[in-house]
């Protein structure tokens, strides 16, 4: 009778325990892998930019990319752990990169942000199509932000604040 109480038990766990434990997808875990280079790409590149951008608007923006970023990644990771996957760590070349930044570099920051934007939306859509709930529940939740985030740096683009330097008035004499 001890035996069919310890047997029972073992054999649902036994059954169960696949589908507790499942691996999750390879694209989803590259979702997640690739979601967070990209958030770290945003914050290190924004942070270092910030220093150099000289119109206040895209300053701004850098500012609103680097508290989205960090509170998103946040986000990640945590669903990262959740799901068993171990995160990539920060990539110094990118960190590097964002150094570079020079002064004056409103439009290279914003084309930069654009084109990263676009990407991580891209990636984001296909997350949005995930088998896993969790996975595609985050990806939904999350487009509408990085959608804004790219509608802003194109109204920069758009409104020539970047890549415009106020003038001089000239004095009359």
């Amino acid at each position: 009778m001890n035996l069919r109480k310890f047997i029972l038990p073992l054999a649902i766990a036994a059954v169960l325990a696949p589908v507790a434990f499942a691996e999750l997808a390879r694209p989803d875990r590259h979702f997640l892998e690739e979601a967070a280079k990209g958030g770290m790409k945003g914050i290190d590149v924004s942070q270092q930019a910030l220093a150099n951008l000289d119109t206040p608007e895209v300053r701004n923006f850098a500012q609103q990319m680097l508290n989205d970023h960090t509170r998103l990644n946040t986000e990640i990771e945590a669903l990262a752990a959740q799901k068993g996957v171990a995160l990539p760590p920060p990539d110094g070349k990118v960190a590097h990169k964002g150094a570079e930044i020079r002064k004056g570099a409103d439009d290279e920051y914003i084309a930069a942000m654009t084109n990263d934007h676009k990407a991580t939306i891209e990636l984001f859509e296909k997350a949005a199509k995930s088998e896993d709930p969790d996975i595609a529940a985050f990806a939904l939740k999350t487009l509408p932000r990085l959608r804004e985030h790219l509608e802003s740096a194109q109204q920069l683009k758009a409104a020539e604040l970047v890549g415009s330097r106020p003038e001089m008035p000239t004095p009359n004499l």
